[in-house]
């Protein structure tokens, strides 16, 4: 199949699927793939999809066209900072860095899809499941972290290991951390991108310390964006996106692996949204950005959770 494979279901092993949006590429079997969605869970997959092999060009290939996990740290020294400044508004609720300012946590919320509350927690260890060139890392070393993280890609350990960073190349089983070693967990738009969330979400509950957090975002398979714009929603990623979870399957393949919510999940637009109406309004023509604006509003008020993003916090059940 060209290196291609269909798989079933990873939140309840069903094979049976529905086609929900229909994705032309030459490289698949019959030169077309699909978003399908689970029959029995709801559970959206892509298939067929490119199998290991077929799957490192592909990211070879983003990586040369600047995939953004790839990215690494191209900000100035002032964006830099103002980054940081913005992100501490989470990290440190009280504003004891870089002086006190109402909105900052808020800010940070909305701006970033991770935020960790780091009061008291000096020292904290923290896992990062592909971790890329080590953003994340570097901001919770520099506060007093100790971190760790894993990628497949061997680019993102060596741009990391430039940064000081400990990133190692592979699956978590395959590197065999010893168990219960780790304060928090981060999947930061990597849990789409495994072969098998289950293996993972299986190994940080090994690794987890009971009590310890689980973060995680996705892209959100019930987003209204997703339903606007088809094959041009940018958390598509196709094919490198495997798996569309909504809150109710998040919540379930969480729940299998010994994880229970730590709140009610969330989902953003965020700034992607406007960025690309504006974009729309500019080159393409303004009565199909009109005409998406106002679908999407309408969606937006009967769909509470169709934001671009889904987020959530777990715990680590004793």
């Amino acid at each position: 199949m060209n290196g291609w494979e269909t798989v079933p279901c990873a939140g309840c092993g069903s094979a049976s699927a529905a086609p929900w949006l229909a994705l032309p590429c030459a490289d698949a079997p019959g030169g077309s793939s699909a978003v399908v969605t689970c029959d029995r869970c709801g559970l959206k997959r892509l298939d067929p999809r490119p199998g290991p092999q077929a799957l490192s060009r592909y990211y070879e290939a983003a990586g040369q066209r600047g995939y953004n996990a790839f990215q690494g740290r191209r900000r100035d020294a002032r964006r830099q900072a103002l980054w940081e400044w913005i992100r501490d508004g989470a990290a440190h609720p009280c504003g004891r860095r870089h002086g006190w300012v109402p909105f900052r946590g808020a800010l940070a919320r909305w701006a970033f899809v991770i935020n960790l509350d780091l009061r008291g927690r000096k020292g904290w260890s923290i896992l990062e499941v592909g971790a890329g060139y080590g953003d994340l890392l570097k901001y919770w070393k520099d506060r007093g972290c100790e971190v760790l993280g894993t990628d497949l890609g061997p680019q993102a350990s060596e741009a990391a290991g430039n940064l000081g960073l400990d990133v190692r190349v592979g699956t978590l089983s395959d590197l065999a951390l010893p168990h219960r070693s780790f304060d928090a967990a981060v999947l930061c738009h990597s849990l789409e991108d495994l072969a098998d969330p289950n293996c993972e979400l299986a190994e940080l509950a090994r690794l987890l310390k009971p009590g310890g957090m689980l973060h995680i975002a996705v892209p959100n398979g019930q987003a209204v964006r997703f339903q606007v714009q088809g094959p041009s929603f940018m958390h598509l990623s196709f094919p490198l996106h495997f798996w569309f979870f909504d809150p109710a399957n998040l919540e379930s393949i969480s729940r299998k692996h010994g994880f229970s919510l730590a709140g009610p999940m969330r989902t953003t637009t965020r700034h992607h949204a406007l960025a690309h109406w504006l974009e729309q309004c500019v080159s393409g023509p303004r009565w199909k950005a009109t005409q998406e604006f106002w679908t999407f509003l309408r969606l937006s008020l009967v769909q509470p959770h169709g934001g671009d993003v889904l987020r959530v916090q777990a715990v680590r059940d004793g």
